[in-house]
């Protein structure tokens, strides 16, 4: 784990806490779920004395920076500073023990009093509705041929949506049928039952609304889990069509057939 400060946030576990909490708090999800989710962490944030100072500190100060801290998670990190830094902040730097013992002392202060400014989440004035779900296989229309590629993911909250879409290598003069989109190859990573999907774009809302003109939905499946390997930055038809082409590299990028995604056929 990368340290690279005294301060709470100061490192790749305070980081990830914070995101965990904070940002998850931005997007809409509920503090019970948010509490819940971060303390089932605990041992595997928690594998020594040093980290699990780095832990519930963390976690304190995230949820007293959402007006949020309840009062068994205080008494807890108030425990971990009572005993001072650990020892091992001597490792990073000869003075980051009194550094660092400054930081929790003015945490101490700050988690005995509720923050005056807690984080407001901001409520999105109109709802927006995605332009596709999860399973829906598209058509898509380039210049002078189709392509099928089908929606992997939607990650929806109040201030985003954003979605992946997986593509296959079929590429054809006509519109592609539900049964070619089937028959056709998709670079993926295959261990038994669990699949990575290697080329997979990724478009927020409204760089995929101005590309609707060229998509149309042909059918929906379910799909068996999959994991995305490649998390590409899309928003042009072009990215499109390069995922689609991009040939496979030997000994990285396997083709299989996209039917072994499939769990079912929903709509044909």
């Amino acid at each position: 784990m990368a340290i690279d400060g005294v301060k709470i946030i100061d490192s790749d576990d305070g980081h990830d806490i914070y995101n965990a909490i904070v940002e998850r708090y931005k997007d809409g999800v509920s503090v019970d779920t948010i509490i819940s989710e971060i303390l089932s962490e605990e041992q595997n944030f928690c594998t020594d004395e040093f980290y699990t100072e780095i832990y519930w500190t963390a976690v304190a100060y995230s949820l007293w920076k959402i007006g949020h801290l309840s009062a068994d998670i205080k008494q807890k990190a108030l425990d971990i500073i009572a005993q001072g830094p650990h020892e091992f902040w001597l490792e990073i730097d000869d003075k980051a023990l009194k550094q660092r013992q400054k930081v929790l002392d003015k945490l101490a202060t700050q988690l005995q009093s509720e923050n005056p400014k807690p984080l407001k989440v901001r409520k999105s004035k109109t709802k927006r509705e995605p332009h596709f779900k999860v399973g829906d296989v598209l058509a898509v229309k380039f210049e002078k041929n189709y392509g099928a590629i089908f929606v992997s993911e939607v990650d929806q909250s109040p201030r985003k949506i954003e979605y992946h879409l997986a593509c296959t290598r079929l590429l054809q003069k006509e519109k592609p049928t539900m049964e070619e989109f089937l028959y056709s190859q998709i670079a993926c990573r295959k261990d038994n039952t669990n699949f990575g999907i290697d080329t997979d774009c990724w478009f927020n809302h409204k760089d995929l609304g101005l590309l609707l003109d060229h998509l149309e939905v042909i059918g929906s499946v379910e799909l068996y889990p999959c994991k995305l390997w490649k998390l590409a930055p899309a928003g042009t038809l072009e990215d499109i069509y390069e995922e689609i082409i991009d040939n496979p590299r030997i000994g990285k990028l396997r083709l299989i057939d996209t039917y072994e995604l499939v769990k079912e056929v929903i709509e044909k």
